[in-house]
Parts: C-alpha cells; sequence; structure tokens
C-alpha cells in the first residue's frame, strides 16, 4: 500500500505543493457519523459537536501519563538545528479550496467553507505539544464574562456597555506555553530588621517639655540556606498578543491538563510556539527568583528583612509544552477598537477599555480633598 493510500485510510490527506518545493503536510479531519461533516470539538465534553446535524460524536480519552521533560537533554538534542517557521499550504476536504495557515498556526478552519483544519506538522516546530487544557468555557458563557467584565468598568464612560460591540466574535484559540520545574539550594547573607518602642522628650511649640514613643527598627546580621521545589512556572511562548491584555492567562489549574489530542484542538485555531524553549527559561527564572526571595524573607523572618546577597544553584530542570485555551475578541467604542481575552477554563477577562477623563478628574479631586482633611485633623 502506497504511504497516500495508507494515510488515507487513516482519515489524513496528503497535501503537496511542488512549486514551492514542501513535503507534503497532512490534515487531520474528523468526519461526523451522522452527516460526514466535518467536526468541532463542544467546551466542556469529550466530544465534538457536528454544526450541520447536532450529532454529538464522542472520542476515547486518553489516560497516559503527563510527564516532564528534562531540559537539558532537549537543548542538547536541538543544538545546531534550526526550526522552519513558514506558512503552510493546506487543502481543504469539504470544499477543496487551497490556502496558507500562517506560520504561527498549527489549527485553524477553512478561510471558503469554515470546515475545522489541524495540521499534522505543527508548524514544523521541533517539539510537540504533549499536553493541554481542553475548553470548558463555551461561546455564549464567555459573551456573559465579557458583559459583566463591562459592567465593572467604573472608570469608563457611561455610555460604553451601550456602544461596546464585538466587530467579529469571539475566536476561540489555545495558545502555547511552557511549563518549568526546577530545584533551587541557595545560600543567602542579609539583615533582619526587628521593631521596637522607645520613649524621647520633645519641646513642644509652647516651650513646653513632653515625652513621644518612637518606633526603631533593630538590623542583625543573618545567613542560611534554603532549598526550594518549583513546579509549572509558566511561560507563554506566544507573541500574539499585547502584554497589556494577556492577564487572564495568568492563573490556571494545570492539575486539569489531559493529553494532547487533535480533536480537542479542531474547530479552534492554536499556535506553535513563538518563544523557544531556551529563550523561555530566562524569564522563567525572573519569576523563580522572585519566589526564592520570598522564601529568604519568610526564612530571615522579623519585621522587616534585607537581603544582600544570594547564591542560587539550579538542578534537576524539566518542561512541558502545552496548549491553554482562550477566547480572543476586541469592541469598537467611538471608532476606536479595544481588545479583550477571556480564559477559556476559568471564564476571567482582562482587556484594554476606554476611560472617562471625568471620572478620572473626579475621582482625582477626591483624593486631594480626602489628604488635605487628614492634614487638617492631624494639625490640630
Amino acid at each position: 500500500m502506497s504511504e497516500a493510500a495508507h494515510v488515507e485510510k487513516r482519515g489524513l490527506s496528503p497535501v503537496s505543493d511542488e512549486k514551492r518545493g514542501l513535503s507534503p503536510v497532512f490534515v487531520k479531519t474528523f468526519p461526523c457519523t451522522g452527516c460526514g461533516a466535518k467536526l468541532s470539538f463542544a467546551p466542556g465534553t469529550t466530544t465534538l459537536k457536528c454544526e450541520y446535524c447536532g450529532t454529538s460524536n464522542a472520542f476515547k480519552e486518553d489516560d497516559t501519563r503527563i510527564e516532564e521533560l528534562d531540559f537539558d537533554t532537549y537543548l542538547k538534542a536541538l543544538e545546531g538545528k534550526q526550526e522552519t517557521i513558514e506558512d503552510e499550504h493546506v487543502k481543504c476536504e469539504k470544499c477543496g479550496a487551497e490556502q496558507n495557515l500562517p506560520r504561527n498556526l498549527f489549527a485553524s478552519r477553512c478561510s471558503f467553507c469554515g470546515v475545522a483544519i489541524v495540521s499534522k506538522s505543527y508548524a514544523n516546530r521541533r517539539i510537540k505539544p504533549k499536553s493541554l487544557v481542553p475548553f470548558q468555557v463555551e461561546r455564549r458563557a464567555a459573551q456573559e464574562s465579557f458583559r459583566r467584565w463591562v459592567r465593572m468598568l467604573w472608570l469608563a464612560p457611561n455610555d460604553l456597555k451601550r456602544y461596546a460591540q464585538s466587530d467579529a466574535g469571539l475566536t476561540g484559540v489555545y495558545l502555547p506555553f511552557w511549563t518549568y520545574d526546577a530545584w533551587t539550594s541557595s545560600d543567602y547573607r542579609g539583615e533582619r530588621g526587628d521593631d521596637f518602642n522607645r520613649s524621647e522628650s520633645y519641646t513642644n511649640s509652647q516651650g513646653q517639655t513632653e515625652t513621644r514613643t518612637v518606633r526603631e527598627t533593630r538590623w542583625t546580621p543573618v545567613s542560611g540556606h534554603i532549598d526550594k521545589f518549583h513546579n509549572d512556572v509558566l511561560v507563554m511562548a506566544s507573541r500574539s498578543l499585547p502584554a497589556e491584555i494577556v492577564g487572564a492567562t495568568e492563573r490556571w489549574d494545570l492539575m486539569k491538563l489531559v493529553p494532547y489530542k487533535p480533536e480537542y484542538v479542531s474547530g479552534f485555531q492554536a499556535e506553535a510556539y513563538q518563544v523557544g524553549l531556551r529563550d523561555g527559561f530566562p524569564i522563567a527564572r525572573q519569576v523563580i527568583d522572585e519566589q526564592i526571595a520570598s522564601a529568604i524573607r519568610s526564612d530571615i523572618g522579623g519585621d522587616h528583612q534585607r537581603i544582600t546577597h544570594v547564591d542560587a544553584h539550579y538542578s534537576d530542570i524539566k518542561f512541558k509544552h502545552v496548549l491553554l485555551p482562550v477566547w480572543v475578541s476586541a469592541y469598537r467604542y467611538r471608532d476606536k477598537a479595544f481588545r479583550f481575552i477571556i480564559n477559556g477554563q476559568t471564564g476571567e477577562v482582562s482587556g484594554e477599555s476606554p476611560k472617562s477623563w471625568w471620572k478620572i478628574a473626579f475621582l482625582t479631586l477626591a483624593i486631594l480633598i480626602g489628604l488635605f482633611i487628614l492634614l487638617v485633623l492631624a494639625g490640630k
């Protein structure tokens, strides 16, 4: 049996692009058992929901153990190897249209008929996702989360709820992340500050001697050693979202990770990583260093802490490449677009919003009046 016939038998279809000199790209499709249409994953389920006849097509969950991979081993394996990052030429099995998947995507929908397409090549990246958190928040619930978020924007103009309109609806996207685990062994030096009160005499404005209590801090040199395990430090491997709106992507329940199956991605967009494994670790290290500093401050104790030197050693570094779900969109207010995202697991929203200048001015004035009143009361 030829390779093409073997692939066709498994429900995959080869797409060649001889003009560009590329190897065949295989597109995974999932036909409906009811009508044969291509399927999309239904959030919060283990089924592919047919958008045409309504049939729910269950697929078998994978109970394979999700493993951490050795960081140093993979870096050595990747040495001297260039990853190809370019558009992929694919062909839709439903309508036959040929199109390019953008270089940062490996799953999307056909531009002509809307059918779900999932490339098997993972955008030519060398490290494939081994696990993901499936969408739990469906589109309608995500839209309601957005409406609640808009209502809570009290610095936004009052008419925002009336004017906020979706440009193109919500787009479900799986974003790529790295998770890093590491053991750290840290020697530190610093100072512990303990507060104490003492009484002192002073002369008031009438020339009379009075006594008052003064709080001071006694500093003592300290040193110590901290061993700490850092688990699942997340680093977003996408550059598609601006830093101002990524707050909703910072909190996840990674206990809900499941082994990667293309069925989960079907019907959504899915990004391949743009920040590589090596480049992601310095970002994770910033988080880990903050965790070490927090552990040192706790170990020092007292009312205040000063850390003057830390010698941290990293060992047993592991990683996972995972996909996490978000809904992405934008709304318009007075001819200007504002972007937002919704966490596809929790429904948390973060994004851009217009500000009401008169509300900001009123808030500033209220703060100034409050400070003036406090100063007047303190002077009595």
